[in-house]
């Protein structure tokens, strides 16, 4: 069989992907909803799961390696990873939501205008970024209220991390548009190639060369370059209807792109920003131990984090394809699938948190009685924010993908910081012993009243006759 993708009338709403050297079709429009979802789902929700593993990968092999000091390092490098991996996921999502809607109108030429532009956005912004990282480096570390002993380290790491930062966002950011180019098993091989990279990598930087922080941060570094390799391949070889182009790429699109992926931005730097103030608390609250104990914590919630997001960038390329293509029920159909998929995850992890807590922490440290015993009040009080946090996140993704980034902006800056800044306010008062680790089930649960809220009157404005009945 000849090893190419003829051109397909964007129209007839057909994604093709190749797989096992056979050509498959999903029909975004009349294809039965669940087996859309799937289509999509395991190929996100896989991609994601392989990257907060490799995160947990990295911080376990530190943990043992290093020591716990450097764990807490670490985790003061949360904020810069979040602001980079922000910026790319802004671009890539609201670029790709952009580019499916313009597909889904049968509008080829604008798709391939906006991928065009994203990536253009992408290298401006993220050497933008990467100038001042590397100009005002202490300063930044400085602002995370590192001790002496852990400004070092937090140094180190991040000024390694620098000089890959742009490789970085441009493999999320393409990784986005593969994915909607009806190729997004391509992008979870690229992830899991790139986590399996880490993971060697780290064993043979920290156990076998004893480079330390430096060490785990080269090893993060170089796997990025395979995840920017992989997802490269689906544009050399042809397979979607994107192509690379050196041409003229304009700004048209610009603001939009902005717009649309703003909601984004804020779910991910917000986790940033909260982090950051979380450490600062943190800090002033118990010391370098509690700072510790939060990245332990931290670390396992990301996996479930990521679980979350998988299932709304599964949602997203179905949602804004019948959007585009005027087919609201299927739309519907799609977010409530999402939303209880979300709320399983959520429970299930809420569980595994209360029931498995020792052993979860016994993965990052051992003989550390006071850390570990910090730890276990500290994660199950935390997982009880997951099964709001699964809504929240559907629906401000529901937003997005239906081109209301008012809305899914408004509910993402209220869950990652407007009521996360007023539960560190509360919650300790309240309860001064354990109150610092349920200010995130807090603000998820505030959060969760206004989403509805929101979701129901713009439901009530669109589409009065059908509401949406989560316990359906």
């Amino acid at each position: 069989m000849e090893n190419t993708i003829h051109d397909v009338s964007v129209s007839d709403c057909r994604l093709f992907y190749r797989m096992n050297g056979f050509m498959a079709s999903i029909d975004l429009r009349n294809h039965p909803i669940p087996s859309s979802f799937l289509h999509y789902l395991l190929p996100a929700v896989s991609g994601m799961v392989v990257k907060s593993l490799y995160v947990m990968v990295d911080s376990i092999m530190v943990g043992r390696g290093v020591g716990a000091d450097a764990l807490a390092a670490l985790s003061l490098t949360v904020p810069f990873f979040a602001l980079f991996l922000a910026m790319a996921l802004m671009i890539g999502v609201g670029g790709a939501a952009l580019m499916s809607t313009q597909f889904g109108r049968g509008n080829r030429t604008e798709g391939q205008k906006i991928f065009n532009q994203s990536i253009l956005m992408t290298l401006v912004i993220s050497g933008l970024l990467v100038t001042v990282g590397f100009t005002w480096l202490d300063e930044f570390v400085l602002m995370t209220g590192a001790s002496d002993a852990l400004f070092t380290m937090t140094r180190d790491y991040l000024e390694i991390m620098l000089m890959f930062f742009m490789v970085y966002a441009m493999g999320w950011v393409l990784s986005c548009f593969v994915r909607n180019d009806g190729n997004p098993r391509l992008t979870m091989y690229s992830l899991v190639a790139s986590a399996l990279t880490n993971v060697v990598l780290d064993y043979l930087f920290i156990f076998v060369f004893p480079w330390g922080v430096k060490g785990a941060a080269l090893a993060t570094g170089l796997s990025q370059l395979v995840l920017f390799a992989g997802v490269m391949t689906h544009f050399i070889r042809g397979k979607g209807e994107l192509r690379i182009r050196l041409n003229p790429v304009g700004l048209s699109w610009v603001g939009k792109i902005f717009s649309t992926g703003l909601p984004t931005f804020f779910i991910e730097s917000t986790v940033g920003v909260s982090t950051l103030i979380f450490n600062w608390v943190l800090i002033r609250h118990g010391g370098d131990l509690y700072v510790t104990a939060y990245s332990i914590v931290i670390n396992v919630a990301v996996l479930v984090l990521f679980i979350l997001m998988g299932i709304g960038q599964a949602c997203q390329p179905i949602i804004s394809f019948n959007h585009g293509a005027n087919e609201v029920g299927r739309g519907r159909e799609t977010l409530l699938l999402g939303i209880k998929s979300a709320i399983g995850v959520g429970v299930v992890a809420l569980m595994m948190a209360s029931l498995a807590t020792e052993w979860l922490i016994g993965l990052f440290v051992v003989d550390y009685p006071a850390l570990s015993e910090l730890a276990s009040l500290a994660m199950p009080l935390y997982f009880l924010a997951f099964p709001a946090m699964a809504v929240n996140l559907m629906i401000a993704s529901f937003f997005q993908a239906i081109e209301k980034p008012t809305l899914a902006t408004i509910l993402s800056l209220g869950r990652g910081f407007g009521f996360v800044l007023t539960g560190l306010m509360v919650m300790p008062w309240l309860m001064p012993e354990y109150g610092i680790w349920l200010v995130v089930p807090f603000a998820e649960m505030v959060t969760l009243l206004f989403s509805l809220y929101l979701y129901y009157r713009y439901q009530a404005r669109t589409v009065p006759a059908v509401p949406v009945v989560l316990n359906t």
